[in-house]
């Protein structure tokens, strides 16, 4: 029998978000196939060495967690870099995935805040011939006028279902460096800096535009969404549901299973019992300021559809200087 290729996947992560990357790590152990190897990358630029320790005593024999610093591709460019409420910049580091390993053609990326309940193998054996990524639409983007709105007529995709979440998706590396990725956002960011919402995840839209892969919600199953599925793979806590700080979070039963188990529990159940009132509110008042955002950015004339989108407009994707950073 032939041996299945070895399940390549990659997670982002700051040290705050340990706790949580050690449950999603779990999760993932826990549901690989015992005969298959897997090779785990953190792409971090702060985690300590005791974190690093712990994650690493977590995994079995068939999967290998290493850490990769990503400190040299920001330098220069984090001042240039959105971000809004909870994010970090680490939700920028997948963007660099296919420079930083140029001999991987395909790999699976993660964000710290999913549980997997099944094989990622599966996920990761999706079939992407030229497009390049795999991915589900955004529920949250599906769920509110205002953000159906805004991926069509701000980030200008063709109708808000096609408008993907970038928590979860199927990478083809080879295709992205064919197109530069990571100087293409790069060139995107220095010359425009258009003003997002979801900062990496709307220029993923944008660049991806026309080769996407579209899957189904059961392999990322959003908190906002409790519609029937046949089978759920895969919860993503994103957004401001997250069940290390809310009860009665939809799908936490999931997330609390493994949590338990997790080397990190206590400081978890610490987390969430000293989630204030006062955080509550500032979600809250995040969430609206998140709306009032997107009616501006719509209104804007300088938003992705008005300016790259427009007809008349011939706009590079990427120039040579860019790229030059984003080999750097």
């Amino acid at each position: 029998m032939k041996q299945k290729e070895t399940v390549n996947v990659f997670y982002a992560c700051d040290e705050n978000y340990v706790p949580y990357l050690s449950v999603s790590l779990l999760s993932l152990i826990g549901h690989a196939d015992k005969n298959r190897a897997y090779r785990v990358t953190v792409l971090e630029s702060d985690l300590t060495e005791k974190s690093k320790r712990t994650l690493r005593a977590m995994t079995p024999e068939n999967v290998t967690l290493s850490f990769s610093d990503v400190s040299a591709k920001l330098r220069g460019i984090a001042d240039k870099l959105s971000l809004r409420d909870y994010y970090s910049l680490s939700i920028y580091f997948r963007l660099f995935i296919p420079s930083m390993f140029p001999r991987l053609e395909k790999a699976v990326y993660l964000d710290s805040d999913t549980v997997l309940l099944a094989d990622i193998g599966r996920l990761y054996d999706t079939p992407l011939h030229k497009n390049l990524v795999a991915a589900v639409p955004d529920a949250v983007i599906e769920s509110e006028e205002i953000f159906r709105r805004y991926a069509e007529e701000a980030v200008g995709t063709d109708g808000y279902r096609s408008y993907f979440n970038s928590g979860v998706l199927v990478m083809n590396l080879g295709a992205m460096r064919e197109i530069d990725l990571a100087a293409t956002f790069l060139s995107l960011l220095t010359s425009y800096g258009f003003e997002t919402i979801c900062p990496d995840q709307d220029y993923l839209n944008v660049i991806c535009r026309g080769r996407v892969r579209y899957l189904g919600s059961e392999w990322n199953r959003m908190t906002v969404d409790t519609s029937p599925c046949g089978r759920l793979r895969l919860i993503h806590y994103n957004m401001y549901f997250k069940p290390w700080l809310y009860d009665n979070v939809p799908y936490s039963e999931f997330f609390d299973r493994v949590a338990a188990r997790s080397p990190y529990a206590a400081r978890i159940a610490a987390a969430k019992a000293a989630f204030s009132e006062e955080g509550r509110r500032a979600n809250e008042e995040a969430g609206a300021m998140l709306r009032r955002s997107a009616q501006k950015i719509i209104d804007s004339p300088d938003n992705f559809r008005r300016v790259l989108l427009a007809p008349e407009e011939k706009i590079p994707l990427y120039d040579e200087e860019a790229s030059e950073i984003a080999r750097a």
